[in-house]
């Protein structure tokens, strides 16, 4: 809590060196994750998942 007061003492907005530790932050993640606008303006991009190879023959299934 104290943190807190800390940094919105000054009003309803955290300091805006807060602000850019925290907008670096999630830049780091999205690129991390491969998610975010792959330009300025452009729609979030979500990489997919790679799909298994098709199997051959019967499968194996477990009980577990």
């Amino acid at each position: 809590m104290r943190r807190y007061e800390r940094l919105y003492a000054e009003g309803a907005y955290a300091p805006k060196w807060y602000q850019r530790r925290i907008t670096r932050h999630v830049h780091e993640l999205a690129e991390e994750f491969g998610i975010g606008p792959t330009r300025a303006g452009a729609a979030r991009r979500i990489r997919l998942p790679e799909e298994p190879e098709p199997a051959t023959g019967p499968t194996q299934l477990t009980l577990l």
